[in-house]
């Protein structure tokens, strides 16, 4: 790819005017280049080991799957898969780790397979070595020039979520016959459970469709406490982020900006070229603090105001007054041609001037929603995502959950950055890794010492444990003990390992680990606690809140299957009417599941009536992994664009279709000109 640099250049030179786009990092971080160095030139995703190792795995195109430990990588790799790169862009897209991966060692695969397929498959973590590959998902079309999408993550409800692109450089009719432009759900063995809301069994349907609609998925991930997917997806037009329910529409190929009544709209979206938009003659009108500019008719396609999306940063600049003339975020769109922003100024009215954009990214990858205690509580809660132009974005949100604020914490200015993921490490850090075989790795400018807690919210099973990593910000003067105590929760939660831990200047930055447990009870409330994490110094102490999943199911009043004892008798409980013999015909079983009559093994998952066992009709028995997401990572395994993807008029494509990307490029200089030129 880099011998090809001076060609593109001169391609880029020859077809865009020069823009000055900004180069900086946010004054609020310390970015440490180079964190790990590795020769792998083609890496994919990356994502923390979800046992406490402390190990990071690494995915590149070419099969490998990197190790890296105290920020060097071991000389052996958890596994070694064949592929090749070149113009078929064969490789592993993405990775996921098992929910129960502390049981299982399970670590998910989404990978293109030669023959132009797609296929899912997981290998098992032994002694730090993947082996018994066994095949998941197999069979689907895969496309050619990373058109395949590939972003692969584990929901709340244990199922296994992934991203199919839209498989070609041109956009094809979405249809439910075909998985390309879809995002698919499979239960961990591959089955497909019958709850999905296109499953039509024998009939024609994709049964492993939840959605639809999307262009190329690059990036999968759940938002914490909401249930809802968020999807990172490019577009030759347009890049967009979804927040996605079981059978939303994402209106592609139809529509790419706004979308009639019926389809999801994206949360936020940007684009990949510089922009600038006139106002009208009197295009500024501040009142109660609050401006409204309207843009200019018949300036443009009609693209309207939602080109501009909630929380958008917009520099508005050369009004006549320039009391409006700044840099703001988007509030709302009063009317198709026009958006609202925040001045806290005197009312006033003016004309002239427009607004400016600059390029915000390339191909949006993947990303995460920040739950650690690293970094200033303004940071709780935000999705962090990057982008192959090497950005890394960050959105904050409003009391009522929508965008509230898109910012661009690092830009290196170009796609030599090559960002394609981001992950919280065990010691609170963030981590950003590029396609070109580094990682950075980011934290805040220090602000004062600090107790770093792995997680802020935790739901814990029944009968079962989690794990946090607890460490300090910077080296203690003297050491410094961290206790653990539990507010709340009715005696259900507890501290069960770790309630005391001891930091000195020699450990402080190793994590150490603090077992939370969630007793088994017999009712089905959900308690909630407060988890503390008191420092001996004088710093601030950590608050971290968990809740219990339960897993009763309430008794209905009703006949459970015994023989009527009367008043005083009930045939199921613990006076039950009967001994050895009450298993039977009459007898009852158990409080609910009755001897198989009320609990069918196959009722839901059709267990094995449909001997799929790994296509994408429904099938299989039912394998629920766990109810937590993808334990540990806190992202999404999704797919890459390789380096410079080409987007000629359909999703986005590899670097080997350099040919195309010139065409693309020099195509661009005549459609995508910024507004101002393209009267």
């Amino acid at each position: 790819m880099r011998s090809i640099a001076p060609w593109l250049a001169l391609a880029l030179l020859t077809v865009f005017p020069v823009y000055s786009q900004p180069v900086e990092t946010s004054r609020e971080l310390e970015v440490q280049d180079n964190w790990v160095m590795f020769r792998d030139n083609d890496a994919t995703r990356m994502g923390w080991v979800p046992d406490g190792s402390g190990r990071l795995f690494i995915s590149t195109m070419s099969g490998k799957v990197l190790v890296v430990m105290n920020g060097v990588v071991q000389p052996t790799p958890f596994i070694s898969e064949s592929f090749s790169t070149g113009h078929e862009q064969e490789g592993l897209l993405g990775m996921a780790f098992d929910p129960d991966f502390a049981n299982n060692h399970y670590v998910y695969f989404f990978a293109a397979m030669p023959g132009y397929t797609l296929q899912i498959f997981r290998y098992t973590d032994l002694g730090g070595v993947g082996v018994n590959r066994t095949v998941i998902v197999d069979g689907l079309e895969a496309g050619v020039l990373d058109y395949d999408g590939g972003g692969l993550t584990f929901g709340p409800d244990g199922m296994l979520y992934f991203g199919v692109g839209m498989l070609h450089s041109f956009p094809v009719e979405d249809v439910l016959t075909s998985a390309a432009g879809k995002i698919h759900r499979v239960l961990p063995d591959g089955t497909v459970p019958t709850d999905n809301p296109f499953y039509d069994g024998a009939g024609p349907n994709v049964d492993s469709i939840w959605a639809r609609g999307f262009c190329n998925l690059h990036g999968l991930v759940f938002q914490p406490g909401t249930g809802r997917l968020w999807a990172n997806v490019s577009s030759p037009r347009n890049l967009q982020i979804f927040s996605v329910g079981p059978g939303d529409h994402g209106g592609w190929p139809q529509y790419n900006f706004s979308r009639p009544t019926g389809y999801v709209e994206p949360v936020h979206s940007y684009v990949n070229h510089f922009d600038e938009y006139p106002f009208t003659p009197t295009g500024a009108v501040r009142q109660s603090g609050v401006t409204t500019f309207t843009l200019a008719e018949g300036y443009d396609s009609p693209m309207d105001a939602l080109w501009y999306r909630k929380g958008t940063r917009v520099q508005i600049q050369d009004v006549e007054d320039p009391s409006f003339n700044g840099d703001f975020y988007v509030t709302g769109h009063p009317s198709s041609m026009s958006f609202t922003v925040d001045q806290p100024e005197p009312d006033a009215m003016s004309g002239g001037g427009q607004l400016k954009r600059w390029i915000e990214g390339e191909f949006v990858m993947g990303g995460m929603f920040y739950t650690g205690t690293r970094f200033p509580v303004s940071y709780s809660g935000n999705y962090l995502f990057t982008d192959f132009r090497g950005m890394l974005h960050r959105i904050r949100f409003a009391a009522d959950g929508s965008v509230a604020k898109e910012d661009i914490l690092i830009n290196t200015g170009d796609a030599s950055g090559g960002f394609i993921d981001v992950n919280e490490g065990p010691d609170g850090a963030l981590y950003v890794l590029s396609y070109h075989g580094g990682i950075l790795r980011v934290t805040p400018v220090p602000g004062g010492q600090a107790v770093v807690v792995s997680s802020s919210d935790l739901a814990i099973p029944e009968g079962e444990t989690k794990t946090v990593m607890v460490s300090l910000a910077m080296p203690p003067a003297v050491d410094v003990w961290v206790k653990v105590a539990v507010q709340g929760g009715d005696g259900d939660l507890s501290v069960v390992e770790g309630g005391s831990l001891r930091f000195t200047r020699e450990n402080w930055s190793v994590p150490q680990f603090v077992t939370l447990g969630a007793a088994q009870d017999a009712d089905a409330d959900v308690e909630h606690a407060t988890f503390t994490f008191t420092p001996t110094q004088d710093f601030p102490m950590v608050t971290v809140h968990a809740r219990t999943e339960e897993d009763e199911v309430p008794e209905e009043p009703v006949n459970d299957g015994g023989v009527d004892g009367g008043a005083q008798m009930d045939a199921g409980t613990a006076e039950d009417a009967g001994t050895v013999e009450d298993a039977g015909i009459l007898g009852d079983a158990g409080p609910i599941e009755d001897a198989g009559i009320l609990e069918d093994p196959g009722a839901f998952e059709d267990a094995g009536t449909v001997d799929d066992a790994g296509s994408l009709s429904d099938a299989g028995t039912v394998v629920d992994a766990g109810t937590q997401v993808d334990a540990g990572s806190m992202k999404d395994g999704g797919s890459v664009p390789v380096p410079m993807e080409d987007e000629s008029s359909g999703c986005s494509a590899g670097a080997s279709g350099l040919p195309g990307v010139l065409a693309w490029w020099l195509l661009a200089g005549f459609v995508w000109r910024p507004r101002r030129a393209r009267r």
